[in-house]
């Protein structure tokens, strides 16, 4: 963690499982590992981290385990969105106060490695990742307003994977990342507004 008072990173306890791949979500004070996957294949058990207590949670496993998720905060809930393997559309959340999974809408596509995050609006946008082959970039923008469906009203102006969407001035912003499947790494920043239109 880098803390911004002092200037420096400060350890964290460490998790209870080794995962890579994974989401980690940020809400109602405490942080959301899920997904990800280790030398044992996929990971199952969520985790969520006390600051309080500096210590980690096992949490209920994530009911499809996979890896290459996208996570957003939705409705009160830790969510993950896509991910493989196989890749899926399937989005699956975590609610702290009931303790127990529960499932949205299917993204419009399958896709694994995408960027998500969650305006201040409780809008959710995702877009970017892999296809269900592994072999081309999503450039379809996966917009789903709190309660709603996914509609996909854009695509993405610069399609990359393996990337993550945070919120900066409104805006989602979308740095770095992979332009083909594989490294091929790039520079590029985007941003999209709260509302997609064409050429945001």
């Amino acid at each position: 963690m880098f803390r911004l008072d002092s200037d420096h990173w400060t350890e964290l306890a460490a998790m209870n499982f080794a995962r890579g791949g994974h989401a980690l979500v940020a809400a109602a004070g405490k942080l959301y590992a899920i997904g990800g996957n280790n030398s044992r294949g996929n990971v199952g058990p969520a985790e969520a981290y006390d600051p309080a207590n500096n210590a980690w949670t096992v949490l209920p496993s994530l009911p499809v385990a996979r890896n290459h998720v996208s996570g957003f905060w939705a409705g009160g809930a830790a969510c993950v969105a896509g991910g493989r393997s196989p890749t899926t559309a399937r989005v699956d959340c975590f609610d702290p106060a009931a303790g127990a999974w529960s499932r949205l809408p299917d993204l419009p596509q399958p896709a694994s490695g995408a960027g998500a995050t969650t305006f201040a609006s409780g809008d959710v946008v995702m877009t970017g990742g892999q296809d269900a082959s592994e072999t081309r970039i999503v450039d379809q923008l996966a917009f789903y307003p709190p309660g709603g469906s996914w509609i996909s009203p854009d695509k993405m102006l610069s399609p990359r994977h393996g990337f993550e969407l945070a919120v900066f001035e409104g805006r989602a912003w979308a740095c770095g990342g992979g332009s083909a499947p594989g490294l091929h790494p790039v520079a590029t920043c985007t941003s999209l507004g709260d509302r997609p239109s064409p050429n945001n």
